[in-house]
């Protein structure tokens, strides 16, 4: 019988959107808290990471902060941590990383996929999104943006060594531990399932909050409104609990296990909202 997995969700970064971009066909002016986490997944054997963070380099972060910019100002980049820095707070060198999971193509999750940290790892990625990128680039976002230059070099190498895993799934990328394209909010959107002790946790990208899950809702800047309300509405079913993967409670809903890096998570308000005026 294979040992069920454990989760924990380390916050790498914050910003701001305004709410018609989270809930659909909801003209919400105001701003809510997205948060993106590094997610450690581990059956006590194998150890694993959910997407890797924002860029390294700071001119490349730099970059996908002006494009979110062009939205509006205050749609900034705030309490960055990179991967190197939640790799030490999750307590998990990278060269001990099995396989990394990444739920988005787009380097707000794949920007700290670079060789000197995660020197073994086996990648998987949804298929989907990387052939839209190569094949019928959206303009949304820029396809620039889609893996830095360091990481796209390094996908190649995975390709020859075999250790990237492209598919729309779903996979079994070890017992109890599934990955998938779900699509909706981009094509590459995907999907992971986790066995744990207490049932099937599923977390989509294509949901930001848990209000997504909740009602069913899709977010605001889905590509395809129909799959993220499909996707969620498939992960309702067949999972005991659903994550959406930018909701700010996410930390505290899966902390760091006793033993690993005892430092303070940043600081999270679950559904903090902003006033519109900064």
């Amino acid at each position: 019988m294979t040992s069920p997995w454990r989760l924990s969700a380390v916050p790498v970064a914050r910003m701001p959107i305004v709410g018609s971009a989270a809930f659909f066909g909801r003209n919400d002016p105001d701003f809510y808290d997205l948060w993106f986490y590094v997610w450690l997944v581990t059956d006590g054997e194998r150890t694993g990471l959910i997407d890797t963070g924002l860029p390294i380099g700071a001119a490349d972060r730099a970059a996908l902060e002006k494009a979110n910019q062009a939205l509006d100002p205050r749609c900034a980049f705030h309490d960055v941590r990179l991967l190197p820095d939640a790799l030490d707070v999750l307590g998990v060198r990278g060269e001990d990383v099995d396989f990394v999971l990444l739920t988005q193509t787009v380097t707000y999750h794949t920007g700290g996929l670079l060789p000197d940290l995660l020197p073994r790892a086996t990648i998987y990625a949804s298929y989907a999104g990387v052939r839209e990128m190569l094949c019928a680039p959206p303009g949304h976002p820029p396809t620039e943006f889609y893996f830095t230059s360091g990481t796209w070099s390094l996908l190649r190498d995975l390709a020859v060594a075999g250790r990237l895993v492209l598919t729309d799934g779903p996979v079994t990328v070890a017992p109890g531990l599934e990955f998938e394209t779900t699509g909706g909010h981009h094509p590459g959107s995907a999907g992971v399932r986790v066995r744990r002790a207490d049932g099937v946790v599923g977390l989509l990208e294509t949901a930001f909050f848990d209000r997504n899950i909740a009602e069913e809702l899709p977010i605001g800047i889905a590509e395809d409104a129909a799959e993220c309300r499909r996707a969620i509405k498939q992960y309702r079913r067949v999972c005991d609990e659903v994550v959406a993967l930018h909701d700010p409670g996410n930390a505290a809903r899966f902390p760091i296990e006793p033993g690993r890096d005892s430092r303070s998570h940043l600081s999270t308000q679950g559904g903090q909202r902003h006033d519109r005026h900064p």
